[in-house]
């Protein structure tokens, strides 16, 4: 999630001054997290999971709310570049993440 949009801010969405610096933002959050997920130990995989389930459906939301009808006075087009991409990348990473978060949940209560 956080590559595609580093790639779109990169390739233009840098200019567009309503959510230019949020593509951007998106990328270095998503890497903070991805590092953190891999790297935590296990008793906080379920706050970093978490974390990253949010930041992921936060993103697939927004992505929605611009196609169907604008978001922060921007509007996507469903067939715009990384569009399909997108959707398809934050909703398997939310349903993983949010998988791994309640398995850990799972496992530090029985541990």
């Amino acid at each position: 999630m956080g590559w595609i949009h580093l790639h779109l801010w990169s390739e233009g969405y840098r200019h567009l001054a309503s959510i230019g610096n949020l593509f951007l933002l998106n990328f270095v959050g998503g890497v903070i997290l991805a590092v953190l997920v891999i790297a935590v130990p296990r008793q906080l995989l379920v706050a970093t999971a978490g974390a990253g389930a949010l930041m992921l459906g936060g993103s697939l939301v927004a992505l929605l709310i611009s196609i169907n009808g604008g978001l922060l006075g921007f509007h996507e087009a469903a067939n715009a570049p990384f569009a399909h991409l997108s959707l398809w990348v934050e909703g398997g990473g939310l349903v993983m993440l949010a998988a791994t978060a309640l398995r850990s949940v799972h496992f530090l209560r029985h541990a």
